[in-house]
């Protein structure tokens, strides 16, 4: 059976929070598509490459969701970033999503003023 556009959310989030790359690619469509300020990723093997990036990028900071929305097929969910070095600029933004038959197809994330 297929997943729902909330039950991808809801997994997505959650293996944001484990912080595990290959359960985060596995939520996305083979062609899709994660845009980031600056940055686009193209496919499945690409995004999964950059969310192997994501646990040395946050150091020892932690993705803390802030609300998840879902209507029909888009979802969008607000997060910011905990345990940032003193000092640190403040991480945060919203990220978007596209879900079609049980899959990303497309997300934009944006932030709300500096990157991690």
């Amino acid at each position: 059976m297929e997943r729902t556009a909330e039950q991808v959310a809801a997994d997505h989030l959650d293996a944001v929070v484990r912080g595990d790359p290959t359960a985060m690619a596995a939520d996305y469509a083979v062609d899709a598509v994660l845009e980031r300020p600056g940055e686009r990723f193209e496919g499945h093997a690409a995004i999964e490459a950059y969310f192997r990036t994501v646990p040395d990028r946050l150091g020892g900071a932690r993705v803390v969701f802030d609300g998840l929305v879902v209507d029909g097929d888009v979802a969008a969910f607000r997060w910011h970033l905990e345990g940032l070095p003193e000092g640190v600029a403040p991480v945060a933004g919203v990220d978007t999503c596209v879900i079609e038959d049980g899959l990303i197809v497309h997300q934009r994330v944006r932030l709300d003023a500096a990157d991690f």
